[in-house]
């Protein structure tokens, strides 16, 4: 199910709205979504929200790259003179000043004291960060540049049940007062009913949290008729938070109920009765009956209630409540749309449109129609795959093509199964789509089971139907094999390292955050170094030490390993006081001498010889119209300490690289990033493997920024749970073990139902999955397929005189495939 925050604000205000807005829209032909507009007027005050919202969504995407705006935070002298300063701009550049002037007088007066209220705001949040030191570029990115207002987040809210939500905030920014975030949401209505519109800005603020990381404050700031704002602090959203997810999870059930698909019926709310068309109609009591008749989904509380924590706040509350924190007004009139949208547009300036570039062949294509379950078909499997769209994983039984939209592969993607259940197999199915929808690949190979993917799969063994699909395949794909401390393949080094710059993390408005990254990063570094020397004695010290060498390294010039051991030998060198109070002098030298191996001894292969690790290079494509597959080969390092190394430094590096280099507004999958044999790095548990947490902040972090991430295990059980948690994507394959069916039931239920074709996964048929994205269509929902022929090499794995002889045959030695 996929619903948007005003749908929400909708089925709040009345359960029954969202009811009737359910029905009207699967009764429509052309898909598109019904929802009823709400809004409230004032007595006879003007209604002119949508203008206002209209002007300063435009005021604020212009403000971000506006040089007068930019002069005006430089010149701040005092909050006023600022606001007059913006709103001279505002006016100049964002409004039709002639149609305003043909607006009613009420509406126009309205209209500009909201705007004023708006800007004085601004100003005085401006003037105080001016004061404080804050650069004017800075704080024009902090106010304008944010762009994380668009939100975007799956709720797991029942049984094998997503609820896709997605939403605009109206201003988020960071606080330089307050040291955090806020979201803001403006309101100019009344301030009749504050709990309900802080009930809006609560959903908005747990998406951006589960999105970005952040844990905002928020406010409804009421700017006509009067001016007043209502505040809430991150703790009392948090604490609230079950309110939204019940929410959520009784909206799914109305809709059902709406369709005739079971679920609960909805109850009414008398408050907003004087305006509604279905009550003027009697739709309402004739199809629904009375409005205390009713339920809500109270699944999240007894979950909660059984997990040990208690029943979140307000759950006790009566089933045909409204989730808010009071009851709304009584009597508050309401209408069905706002007269003022259309007219908005005519007042408000058109933004200036900037040429966008053309996505990647593939993206964004929706996956056709499917046959119903368990439908037949006179064609054969795999006959109907000439003219699909989308990522083509396989065909269920009766030979309908699954596809999926590559956009899902931001989403990370899980596959899991048995031994011999053929995971190995769909995943490269899955890596195979990604190039061929132009997303670059980037696949850590333990074993040798990927390296094979530089074939082809000989033409006479792929079916006809598909032949068209393999070609476009093999035309596009750039292959590479890198093979880190060992020329086999490419050669791929550590040394010299990359730290971080202040050059490269300037694009991070926020002061605070920026320093964080910088931090995180160099904390990284100094564990890897760490865990590859294994000194033994105080580790925590040590890395505590090597964070202090790496900061004060100069990095204008890139960083070697022997500058380190240098550093480390003689930190007062670097200025660095008192080192004996950081690390005991001979756990110093020791860990000065294992470094020193890394630069002159048997184990510098690591740091010596081939190409630098960069992904810049590693993703930019020899000829234009080919999409790089670059599989990094472990299986040539001489022992597990070393894999384990490497791979963490290159999550540490890809990191680096994703957060100073990816545009994050793209909205494209800019990289797909697949582990195989994801159980060995990122295990369950206490276990912390060097690889772990870089690879986990991967997964937590990398949707934002267009890293998709693929992992491929036989033991859900064993692989850390936050892992899982961060991938909407999954595809379960045949389970063996009784944990992994648990494991897996638990991941898509929240109150310990399985669903219902979970069972069938234990001793399904090799090379069956059922799989679970976000928008999936309802009729592939616990429907099980096969993956299709795999367009390249799947063998047992190659050793590496086996990889060596194959980069030769197929004149991979240079740059490019």
């Amino acid at each position: 199910m996929h619903v948007n925050v005003t749908q929400l604000r909708v089925a709040a205000t009345c359960p029954r709205l969202h009811w009737f807005d359910a029905r009207a829209t699967a009764e429509r032909q052309d898909g598109r979504t019904v929802v009823s507009r709400i809004w409230r007027k004032g007595g006879e005050a003007p209604g002119c929200g949508a203008l206002f919202h209209t002007a300063v969504e435009r005021f604020n995407a212009a403000a971000a790259s506006s040089d007068e705006v930019l002069a005006a935070l430089e010149a701040a002298g005092d909050a006023p003179g600022l606001q007059q300063a913006l709103m001279r701009w505002f006016n100049a550049s964002c409004l039709n000043l002639d149609a305003l002037a043909a607006r009613p007088v009420p509406l126009r007066l309205g209209f500009i004291s909201a705007v004023q209220l708006y800007m004085e705001e601004l100003a005085r949040l401006a003037a105080h960060a001016r004061a404080a030191g804050l650069p004017a570029a800075e704080l024009r990115a902090q106010l304008f540049g944010d762009s994380r207002k668009r939100v975007d987040v799956t709720f797991h809210v029942g049984e094998d049940v997503h609820v896709h939500v997605t939403g605009a905030i109206d201003y988020v920014y960071f606080d330089p007062r307050l040291g955090k975030h806020r979201i803001v949401d403006y309101k100019l209505t009344p301030a009749t009913s504050p709990n309900s519109d802080l009930f809006q800005v609560f959903t908005y603020a747990l998406m951006h949290h589960h999105q970005h990381g952040t844990r905002p404050d928020v406010a409804v700031f009421y700017l006509h008729p009067t001016r007043s704002v209502r505040e809430a602090r991150w703790e009392e959203i948090e604490a609230k938070r079950g309110k939204v997810y019940e929410l959520i999870a009784s909206m799914v059930a109305w809709s059902d109920h709406a369709v005739g698909a079971g679920g609960l019926p909805p109850p009414g709310d008398r408050a907003y009765c004087g305006g509604c068309k279905h009550e003027r109609s009697g739709a309402c009591v004739a199809q629904l009956g009375h409005k205390d008749v009713g339920a809500w989904d109270r699944r999240w509380t007894a979950l909660e209630a059984t997990r040990g924590g208690g029943a979140p706040e307000g759950s006790e509350r009566a089933a045909a409540s409204a989730p808010a924190a009071d009851e709304p007004a009584a009597d508050e009139p309401m209408v069905e749309d706002d007269p003022e949208l259309d007219e908005a547009l005519a007042v408000v300036k058109p933004a200036v449109e900037r040429p966008k570039p053309a996505p990647a062949r593939g993206r964004g294509r929706k996956a056709p129609a499917e046959a119903p379950p368990g439908g037949t078909s006179a064609r054969p499997p795999e006959a109907r795959a000439a003219n699909v769209t989308g990522m083509l994983l396989g065909f269920d039984d009766g030979g309908a093509p699954v596809c999926v939209d590559p956009a899902v592969l931001r989403t990370h993607v899980s596959v899991v199964g048995a031994a011999g259940s053929g995971k190995t197999w769909m995943a490269k199915v899955i890596a195979e789509e990604a190039l061929r929808a132009g997303v670059p690949v980037v696949a850590i190979d333990p074993q040798g089971d990927l390296v094979q993917m530089m074939e082809a799969r000989p033409p006479s063994d792929v079916p006809p139907e598909l032949h068209r699909a393999w070609e476009e395949l093999r035309e596009r794909m750039e292959p590479r094999i890198l093979t880190p401390g060992s020329s086999h393949g490419l050669r791929l080094c550590l040394d010299p390292l990359r730290l971080p710059s202040a050059g490269e993390l300037s694009h991070i408005a926020n002061p605070a955050l920026r320093a964080e990254e910088e931090e995180g990063l160099l904390v990284a570094v100094a564990a890897n170094l760490v865990s590859l020397c294994a000194c033994g004695g105080e580790e925590e010290s040590q890395r505590t030490f090597l964070y202090q060498v790496l900061r004060h390294l100069p990095r204008a010039a890139p960083v070697r390993l022997r500058d380190i051991v240098a550093a480390v030998t003689a930190p007062e060198d670097l200025g660095i006081d008192d080192v004996d109070s950081l690390i005991r002098k001979s756990e110093r030298e020791r860990l000065a001498r294992k470094l020193n191996t890394f630069v002159q001894g048997p184990s510098a292969r690591l740091f010596s010889g081939g190409t630098r690790l960069d992904f810049t290079e590693l993703l930019r494509p020899s000829k234009p119209g080919r999409v790089p597959l670059n599989v990094v080969y472990l299986n040539a390092l001489s022992n597990d300490d070393e894999k384990h190394f490497f791979l963490a430094a290159l999550a540490t590096e890809l990191y680096r690289w994703m957060i100073t280099t990816v545009d994050a507004t793209s909205g494209g999958v800019n990289l797909l990033f697949y582990i195989d044999e994801a159980r060995d790095w990122i295990p369950a548990g206490g276990s912390k493997p060097p690889a772990k947490q870089p690879l986990i902040r991967l997964f937590t972090q990398g949707r934002k920024y267009g890293v998709g991430c693929l992992l491929c295990t036989q033991s859900p059980r064993s692989v850390d749970y936050n892992v899982f948690g961060n991938t909407s994507t999954k595809l379960i394959g045949r389970l063996e073990a009784a944990q992994d069916v648990e494991r897996v039931i638990d991941w898509f239920t929240i109150e310990g139902g399985a669903p219902p074709w979970v069972a069938a996964r234990k001793g399904a048929p090799k090379g069956s999955f059922v799989a679970r994205w976000p928008d999936m269509p309802a009729e592939l929902a616990g429907r099980a397929f096969k993956g299709r022929t795999l367009f390249t090499r799947h063998a047992g794995a190659w050793s590496p005189d086996r990889v060596e002889r194959a980069v030769t045959e197929a004149g991979l030695r240079g740059t490019g495939g």
